[in-house]
């Protein structure tokens, strides 16, 4: 016996979309995971890390914030960048120190020339760029990026001090 079932277009197609939608933006979500895990034990033994902010003496000089890691030993990874308040900076290592520099600018505001004609704007420059981070982390938090084996990893560093400001002069006075 043939049952005539009476379905509406309609009504397959919207839980066909509703499920691509489900899952295309599942598959999103899993490809950034591997990304945001942390390492749970530290590849590095971290003493007092703290933060200074500074700022030049000289318009135009700029300002930004030092993130400093003393460490016990860092000889068997290799690490490449520190993430910090939304921002990516290569490392410096000082014996055993690991220095991140997020250097802030504050020129002046040119004068922009817009026009339909591309050569009155030849002047115009680009605003500057900072290396983004993909982390989301709270103001005293710091991520450093490292590689062991030539696989990358990630590690948290919370509790970073805010140390003293500094404020660098202008120039050093001329003696006559």
């Amino acid at each position: 016996m043939f049952i005539p079932l009476n379905l509406n277009p309609m009504k397959l197609k919207t839980p066909l979309i509703l499920g691509i939608i489900f899952l295309s933006t599942f598959n999103c979500k899993s490809a950034q995971d591997p990304l945001q895990q942390f390492q749970t034990t530290a590849p590095i033994q971290i003493i007092d890390p703290y933060y200074n902010a500074w700022i030049a003496g000289i318009e135009d000089a700029g300002s930004g914030i030092n993130v400093f890691l003393p460490t016990t030993g860092i000889s068997r990874i290799t690490i490449d960048s520190l993430h910090f308040r939304g921002e990516k900076s290569a490392v410096e290592i000082r014996d055993q120190l690991i220095i991140g520099r997020f250097k802030h600018t504050t020129t002046r505001k040119k004068d922009i020339i817009f026009s339909a004609d591309r050569r009155a704007e030849y002047g115009n420059t680009l605003p500057p760029q900072f290396d983004a981070s993909p982390f989301i982390l709270s103001q005293n938090e710091c991520v450093i990026s490292y590689q062991v084996n030539n696989k990358r990893l990630y590690y948290k560093v919370s509790n970073l001090k805010k140390g003293e400001s500094l404020a660098y002069p202008a120039a050093t006075p001329k003696t006559p």
